[in-house]
C-alpha cells in the first residue's frame, strides 16, 4: 500500500501566461513518449544476445482543457486567433509567434501543490465551442488542444 497521500483527479488547475483567472473543467493528454531506434533481433554473434533501442528523440502529445465559458470573456478564442495565420489573408500572426509557458497543477486534499507540470513554447492548436441545443442543463464551454515545445514534471 502506499505510504503518501494518494492524489484524487478533481483538483487540479492549468495556468498559462496572460489566462490565470479562467475556469477550467478538465484536462487531458498529458503525455511524452521516447522515439527510438530498435531492432527486436539479436545483434550480437559472440553467442550471448543483445538487443539494442537507443533514443532517437521526445515527442510531445497535445494537452486538451476544456473550459467553462463566462460572459464577455473572449480571450481563448482571440488567443488562438492570433497565435495564426488568416487563411483568407495570409501573411503573419497577429502575436507575432510569441509562445507562452504555463503549468499544470494537481492538490491534495489540503489545498496544496502536490504535483506540477511545467510547459514551455505553448500554443492553441485547436479551439471550439460546445454544442448550443434549447433545453440543455449543460455549462457552455470552450475547448483548446495545446501543443507545446516541452513538458517536465518538477513536483
Amino acid at each position: 500500500m502506499a505510504k503518501a497521500e494518494v492524489l484524487s483527479c478533481s483538483k487540479f488547475y492549468v495556468e498559462i501566461d496572460g489566462l490565470t483567472d479562467l475556469i477550467v473543467k478538465k484536462i487531458s493528454g498529458i503525455s511524452i513518449e521516447l522515439q527510438t531506434a530498435e531492432d527486436h533481433n539479436p545483434i550480437d554473434v559472440t553467442g550471448k544476445s543483445a538487443i539494442q533501442a537507443t533514443v532517437t528523440g521526445v515527442s510531445n502529445g497535445t494537452v486538451t482543457v476544456e473550459y467553462v465559458s463566462t460572459v464577455q470573456d473572449d480571450r481563448l478564442i482571440k488567443w488562438y486567433t492570433d497565435s495564426h495565420s488568416q487563411p483568407t489573408t495570409g501573411g503573419g500572426t497577429t502575436n507575432k509567434g510569441v509562445l507562452k509557458t504555463g503549468s499544470i497543477i494537481l492538490y491534495n486534499q489540503a489545498g496544496e501543490e502536490a504535483a506540477r507540470w511545467n510547459l514551455k513554447g505553448i500554443m492553441p492548436k485547436t479551439y471550439k465551442s460546445s454544442q448550443l441545443e434549447a433545453g440543455t442543463t449543460e455549462l457552455a464551454t470552450e475547448t483548446v488542444e495545446l501543443v507545446f515545445h516541452s513538458i517536465r514534471r518538477i513536483k
